[in-house]
């Protein structure tokens, strides 16, 4: 009788879990915009995310990406690849690599944007 009870139970506890439904919602993609700017379009992602003492500001992780500095660290470093953009290590870290929970949906595009249009300091 006791087994017959744990086999129900974890019968009934299998049904629940299958009977469990998740939708994933896929989140809108931002519009690239046709001239992206470093300081007006890539800087703000960094701010917002990227660039704390904890992280990527002055004094913290490299690439140093603080106001006036982010730039230089960013192509001096070999992070940005012109030549293919897909590969550069700014854009795959934040589109799949371990910055991707700080990014906001979208984000990752308006960066490989910016790469594909040669990354300028504009």
């Amino acid at each position: 009788m006791k087994i017959f009870k744990t086999v129900l139970l974890f019968a009934f506890a299998g049904f629940i879990l299958c009977s469990c439904e998740y939708e994933w919602i896929q989140p809108e993609k931002q519009p690239i915009p046709d001239n992206v700017s470093f300081s007006g379009d890539i800087m703000p992602i960094f701010n917002n995310g990227c660039n704390t003492n904890v992280c990527h500001g002055a004094g913290g992780t490299a690439p140093d990406l603080s106001e006036g500095n982010a730039y230089n660290a960013l192509i001096d470093g070999s992070y940005v690849d012109t030549d293919t953009p897909e590969a550069s290590i700014l854009y795959t870290t934040m589109k799949s690599g371990t910055m991707k929970p700080y990014t906001a949906p979208g984000d990752e595009e308006i960066v490989l944007g910016w790469i594909q249009q040669g990354a300028l300091n504009n």
